[in-house]
């Protein structure tokens, strides 16, 4: 089915029942929902559908609002992050001014390695993919969804915001870490993505309005195994996923049976896979239609077969057959004596300790560990640099601090809280 029909189907069977939670708690049912939604769509209608339909993206109901309006109507849905820098913004939006016939949503990559992309995507990917991670993580029409993580982002707008409308459960909108804090203890979730700075510091915190939480989604970049175990002992299941903003996003989903420290799950539907030369390539109907006024982009990521390739160096875990992210493969460090390292399970390790907010491994003329936190943090990160696996180089990394906090309004940050690697190297090196 798809926007139009799940919403008639929800008005038809549960009009009466909740669709929304705003942020003091107050319920709007589907029959609402469903008059604003039409309500909006007779105003779109007026507009020019042939272009893309941009608006900024404030995560609040109006969001939802709009994207299933536009999805209702065939047109094509742009929303952009508020907290852009303004230049970014602007660069965004005058690469939308171009005419896109057609049902589909634009998202943008997080510009963790690159410059950020405009990535087509037809809205019944969109639900497929939303549906194919319904399978594998269910939810019913009694469980209650808070969305923090931006709805511009397709982490959010297909595992949140797609799984919504699929399953017809009740959904509350805020943003980032203040907005969950503002939200939770009226809202009481019963299902929440974050990203895992979000999901650390939601253990440091004494914060209201958890306990009834019984799955924690973490996307975006990988739950060390203590923060894993932690919620556990909570009474937790944290799913771990892997994606990328060109595969709708989901690609593979733990399931609450099988989800396990530093796994992302298997493969869920629709998807082709191959593991090139430790490289995984991926095949399926979820895959974007293209990367926005850019063809010879596009050609670059995906091959004549159709196969595109990932850039994550991944490995298959024989115990369980689940995947393991081993990170980016354009991150990966090479030594002078041919030691290959991963940053990332470095940097994931970091993240752990009290006082970090970010961390990232770079070489220049040796290597760097960059912290994003508190410089009492610096003798905690110094010994661990001495432990397994660590320790054959770790002894002549040398830990740096960042002046001032990192954020996303300096283009320092992703909007998945994720540092922007090439971004900050440029700077580094200027």
């Amino acid at each position: 089915m798809d926007a139009k029909q799940l919403l008639e189907l929800h008005l038809n069977q549960r009009g009466s029942q909740t669709a929304l939670v705003n942020s003091e708690g107050h319920p709007v049912s589907w029959s609402q929902f469903g008059d604003w939604v039409g309500a909006k769509a007779d105003e779109l209608k007026r507009a020019d559908l042939s272009k893309p339909i941009v608006y900024r993206s404030k995560n609040t109901v109006d969001d939802v609002v709009t994207a299933i309006a536009i999805a209702c109507v065939g047109g094509t849905d742009a929303p952009l992050d508020n907290r852009l820098p303004s230049n970014e913004f602007d660069r965004r939006v005058e690469l939308l001014k171009a005419s896109s016939p057609g049902s589909k949503t634009i998202l943008w990559t997080s510009g963790t390695t690159s410059q950020p992309m405009g990535v087509m995507q037809s809205h019944e990917a969109w639900l497929d993919n939303a549906a194919a991670k319904l399978k594998a993580v269910p939810q019913n029409v009694d469980d209650v969804r808070l969305t923090v993580l931006p709805l511009s982002h397709a982490y959010a707008r297909t595992c949140d915001l797609g799984t919504w409308l699929i399953s017809g459960c009740a959904l509350a909108v805020d943003l980032g870490m203040k907005g969950l804090v503002r939200s939770v203890s009226a809202v009481n979730p019963t299902l929440m993505n974050v990203v895992p700075s979000m999901a650390y510091e939601l253990l440091k915190r004494d914060v209201p309005g958890l306990d009834r939480l019984r799955l924690l989604g973490v996307g975006g970049a990988a739950l060390s195994d203590e923060a894993f175990g932690a919620w556990k002992k909570r009474g937790v299941t944290v799913i771990q996923g892997y994606g990328l903003t060109e595969t709708g996003p989901v690609i593979a989903s733990a399931t609450p049976e099988n989800a396990t420290a530093g796994l992302v799950g298997d493969f869920v539907d629709g998807w082709q896979h191959e593991i090139r030369e430790g490289v995984l390539w991926v095949r399926g109907p979820s895959l974007m239609q293209g990367y926005w006024q850019d063809r010879e982009a596009t050609d670059d990521r995906i091959d004549a077969a159709g196969w595109l390739d990932t850039n994550d160096q991944v490995e298959v875990d024989p115990k369980t057959g689940q995947l393991r992210i081993l990170g980016r493969s354009d991150d990966v460090i090479v030594l002078d004596n041919a030691v290959k390292i991963h940053p990332a399970l470095l940097e994931r390790a970091a993240q752990q300790i009290v006082g970090v907010r970010h961390a990232m491994l770079i070489l220049r003329d040796q290597l760097e560990l960059w912290i994003d936190g508190e410089p009492a943090a610096e003798e905690p990160l110094r010994n661990l640099l001495l432990q397994h696996p660590w320790h054959p180089w770790g002894h002549s990394t040398e830990v740096r601090f960042f002046d001032r906090p990192l954020t996303i309004e300096a283009g320092e940050l992703t909007s998945k809280l994720t540092i922007r690697r090439a971004e900050i190297v440029d700077r580094l090196s200027s």
